[in-house]
């Protein structure tokens, strides 16, 4: 995957004057153990803004999109005022599932297969038979249990806490960062859905450094060079610490875009200046959300945790819609190459994945070229409350 600035990038000053990186990383069990993985599902993807799709996915009343997160479902969906909502895809009677579609529309109401139990789209139980002379049944506190949902530049976020940090105060200086380039008039190109036999945290480690890129991504490497750009973001710096890190990459000679040729026709996405053009940024949106914005277009990875050993990504790209609207329009040339660096990304994050499970490996040391991935780690074990070697 794109590898961060140093990672992906050069060595900043500052992080010149940090020294060598210290500790080693997170021993092999942390990728392969059940019982590490429950937890980081109850203390990470329970408690933070999860990205799960776009407004546009849900223009109207009653369409709607379901999103599995480990061990829950959610369903998001627009309600008849226009209002977006999420809920637990569950029936407070029995707990059954109640809509089994990955999206749809039409929705009048929400209906359970099982024994008929029906809701508003705003969440309210509508009707239950049977149920009135049961003593001390209110239908009024047996509605759908909801869901904390935000909308920020087109995309939509949920979080499962009961009552969640403000979604500005965890990622609103993220926003800032990007809100100039209007992510919210850009419109989906194409989608492709990968399923990888790989912890979710290697996925993050190797989106986070391009350490990698010269051995395996000569296609990458030769527009983007490795030691090119800075990182401006960690998780690890900063009061109060935003939950997103990353930098930027810059162009080798005149190339302009990250495609197969390394130019483009597509004209830059609005807000773009001209230092912007010469550069590709990367941003780990913690937990499951990579941003890669491009001078043309706008790459989305999100990840989701399937076990310890299996995740499923899920690569977006996004265009301006004026340019989507050209005559001859075609995104094959930057979604090519990226299905190509993706693959390779996987295999390797796979090997690391089997390689973790030798019990003669206990963590190895950081190179100068992953300083994003020790500020990740640091961050994850933090957030896990686990001691750092």
């Amino acid at each position: 995957m794109p590898a961060l600035a140093n990672g992906k990038g050069g060595t900043s000053d500052r992080e010149r004057s940090a020294g060598h990186l210290s500790g080693v990383t997170p021993e092999g069990s942390l990728y392969w153990d059940e019982g590490v993985f429950r937890a980081e599902l109850e203390k990470l993807f329970y408690r933070n803004w999860l990205l799960v799709g776009r407004d546009e996915q849900v223009p109207r009343a009653g369409d709607y999109l379901t999103r599995q997160v480990g061990g829950e479902n959610v369903i998001v969906l627009r309600d008849r005022r226009g209002t977006v909502r999420a809920f637990h895809n569950v029936c407070r009677h029995r707990g059954t599932r109640l809509v089994e579609a990955e999206s749809g529309s039409g929705l009048r109401s929400i209906v359970c297969p099982y024994h008929a139990w029906t809701y508003g789209l705003d969440g309210r139980l509508t009707g239950a038979a049977h149920m009135d002379r049961v003593e001390g049944f209110r239908p009024e506190e047996n509605g759908l249990f909801p869901v904390a949902v935000e909308r920020w530049g087109g995309f939509l976020w949920v979080n499962l806490a009961s009552d969640p940090t403000p979604i500005a105060t965890e990622l609103g200086p993220f926003f800032e960062r990007f809100s100039r380039f209007h992510p919210e008039e850009l419109r989906a190109g194409p989608r492709h859905t990968y399923e990888i036999r790989a912890n979710w945290k290697l996925l993050v480690e190797n989106y986070s450094e391009c350490y990698h890129c010269a051995p395996i991504h000569p296609e990458l490497n030769r527009i983007t060079p490795y030691l090119s750009g800075e990182n401006d973001a960690f998780f690890t710096e900063g009061e109060p610490r935003a939950k997103f890190a990353g930098g930027f990459q810059t162009f080798a000679k005149d190339y302009a875009s990250m495609t197969v040729s390394g130019y483009t026709d597509r004209p830059p996405l609005r807000g773009m200046t001209g230092e912007d053009r010469k550069r590709i940024y990367y941003y780990v949106l913690f937990p499951n959300a990579f941003f890669s914005l491009h001078p043309d277009y706008l790459m989305v990875h999100r990840t989701w945790p399937v076990s310890p050993s299996q995740s499923v990504v899920e690569n977006d790209f996004y265009f301006d819609p004026a340019t989507m609207a050209r005559p001859g329009f075609d995104p094959t040339d930057a979604v090519q190459i990226w299905d190509t660096i993706n693959r390779q990304d996987w295999h390797a994050c796979e090997l690391a994945q089997l390689g973790t499970r030798s019990r003669v490996w206990h963590g190895g040391r950081y190179s100068q070229q992953e300083r994003l991935v020790w500020d990740f780690d640091a961050f994850y074990l933090r957030e896990m409350g686990f001691r750092r070697s």
